[in-house]
């Protein structure tokens, strides 16, 4: 058994949703951000820098694994499930390469708009908010550009569309950027939302 501590970010929801379209057996832990409780020294315990998500596998082979980050969790229930990852040394890297991209290219950037938005609220600096507007949009439409002629974003469906989905879609729920011009970007969030899955995650992560 697997038990995640999480929240309704996009790495808490990279987590849920990994775990759920995994299949491996789990229970889901919320924690209230807005109430300090990732700062309770029982989670402290957990991840001493108090960020979600957490996984503790009281299965794993060695005894029970605590492990932070989502993209390092990610991965393990990938190779632990055998599912979302391909089995072949390529595929693989085009699914780490993807999953780098999600984690640098689109993600960071989305990261210190978000930062901003904490910071200064409705009076972000314009000048400073179109700059990182422009990083996300530019990785954002160059996974348009590859979509194009994928359904995935690398190869079958798999981490690398987790990790990426969770980055849209809060940039969509929080900051309402949903970039209608991106056609292939629309019709691949809108198929990644629709699985079984990724609607069973998010609605246990929680809503934002």
């Amino acid at each position: 058994m697997i038990d995640l501590y999480t929240a309704a970010t996009s790495n808490g929801l990279r987590a849920a949703i990994g775990l759920a379209e995994s299949g491996l057996r789990h229970t889901v832990r919320k924690i209230d951000l807005s109430k300090g409780e990732q700062r309770a020294p029982a989670f402290l315990k957990l991840n001493p820098a108090g960020h979600i998500p957490v996984i503790v596998d009281h299965g794993a082979a060695r005894g029970p694994l605590t492990l932070t980050e989502s993209t390092a969790i990610l991965i393990y229930v990938a190779e632990k499930s055998g599912r979302l990852l391909p089995s072949e040394p390529d595929g693989r890297a085009r699914v780490f390469e993807a999953l780098a991209n999600a984690m640098t290219d689109v993600y960071a950037p989305f990261e210190g708009l978000m930062h901003l938005h904490g910071e200064f609220g409705d009076k972000v600096p314009a000048e400073v908010a179109a700059g990182f507007d422009a990083l996300v949009r530019g990785a954002l439409t160059r996974i348009d550009g590859h979509l194009a002629g994928s359904e995935w974003v690398a190869g079958a469906f798999s981490i690398a569309d987790i990790a990426h989905y969770c980055t849209v879609w809060r940039l969509k729920t929080r900051l309402n950027r949903t970039y209608p011009d991106l056609a292939h970007l629309q019709r691949w969030f809108a198929a990644v939302a629709s699985r079984p899955g990724v609607q069973l995650g998010t609605s246990l992560a929680g809503r934002p």
